[in-house]
């Protein structure tokens, strides 16, 4: 593949995330926001949401009001999956994450260039292609103002952007469709070869958080 000669863009990551509390957090932001307090209340009961407030140092957390975090950083620091001394979890290898990092793409991205650049097979079930396409933007945008009223998980504090996420049956879902038949390679492709570069590297960091059953939070790093 012939990498096009750009300017820096932003570097992007997957980050394996705790697959249960992925949606419950984020909902519970999300109805925070609307002024409804009951599923921050039933969030803050779980054990493990306890734990993690405790450690960093927060003892008093029964209402969104209490914690001056900003939503990104609530959704990042509840959620994100540690190994056994307590230190994130690394997906894939340093060669796939560097890869999928920073793409040959006007945005670097490598999930936006797949989602531009794959068709549907025509004359077969739209089924696999259509998984795919979603699953690719709940990446992409499912935290984006159009689900949230704003761009707050774009600000976030000392640059906390999140774009979107998966859990871990979604995680699943999206290396089944991508290993699946019911797409196809544009014809236009800008970058030859692009496309097989980029599904091989966003497969292998699906198939490690497949592996240690974790969701996934899509982050962009400016």
């Amino acid at each position: 593949m012939k990498p096009q000669q750009q300017s820096t863009t932003a570097f992007y990551t997957l980050d394996g995330c705790h697959s249960g509390l992925l949606s419950e957090v984020f909902g519970a932001l999300v109805s925070s926001g609307h002024g409804s307090p009951d599923e921050w209340q039933s969030m803050c009961k779980h054990p493990r949401i306890q734990e993690r407030f405790r450690t960093q140092g927060i003892d008093e957390y029964d209402s969104r009001s209490m914690i001056q975090w900003d939503d990104p950083t609530i959704l990042f620091t509840l959620t994100r999956m540690l190994d056994q001394d307590n230190l994130p979890i690394m997906l894939g290898e340093d060669k796939n994450r560097e890869r999928f990092g920073r793409f040959p793409h006007p945005t670097g991205s490598t999930i936006q260039y797949v989602r531009e650049n794959v068709r549907s097979v025509a004359a077969q079930s739209n089924e696999l292609y259509e998984d795919l396409v979603t699953h690719l933007d709940y990446l992409l945008t499912r935290c984006n103002s159009d689900k949230v009223g704003d761009e707050r998980y774009m600000d976030g504090k000392a640059g906390l952007n999140i774009m979107g996420f998966l859990t871990s049956e979604e995680v699943k879902t999206l290396r089944s469709s991508l290993l699946g038949g019911g797409w196809t390679v544009a014809k236009d492709e800008p970058i030859d070869g692009g496309i097989r570069d980029a599904m091989r590297h966003l497969n292998a960091l699906l198939l490690a958080a497949e592996r240690h059953g974790a969701g996934l939070i899509h982050r962009m790093h400016t």
